[in-house]
């Protein structure tokens, strides 16, 4: 395990250093090119990895094309539940502040501290509200 994470890691140093857009319209030497650089090394890694399996890549395409409803409806849950996760976190952490402002005025040090420390878990949670009740199929 510790060889995969040592040698992604290096794919992504390559990637940065590098930063090559594969694709038209993203600027070459941005960070979105690195990202997308690393993307492609590593998916280029694993087609030659299933070529050499003896795996057929159009035969790959169409299996996952098949497989393309319940992989989409997998993946909204889980990023349905992690949005709900942080959502819950950032109200957690609003109430915390609250308690500690009300319960503990000994404790305070200074309200506009307090008040930034409360502004940005409220807003993050209020930009993920609308994403946590939208409709799970598009």
């Amino acid at each position: 395990m510790r060889f995969i994470v040592e040698f992604l890691g290096s794919l992504w140093r390559s990637a940065m250093f590098w930063r090559i857009s594969p694709i038209e319209g993203v600027r070459t030497g941005s960070n979105l090119a690195g990202c997308l650089m690393f993307l492609t090394m590593v998916f280029a890694i694993i087609g030659v990895i299933l070529v050499t399996l003896g795996f057929d890549l159009d035969e790959v395409d169409l299996w996952l094309d098949a497989q393309g409803g319940w992989l989409d409806f997998v993946g909204s849950v889980l990023f349905r539940g992690f949005v709900w996760a942080v959502f819950l976190f950032c109200v957690f952490l609003c109430g915390l502040m609250i308690y500690v402002f009300v319960a503990e005025p000994e404790s305070r040090k200074s309200p506009g501290s307090l008040a930034l420390g409360f502004l940005i878990p409220a807003l993050i949670a209020w930009f993920l509200s609308p994403s946590l009740f939208a409709p799970l199929s598009g």
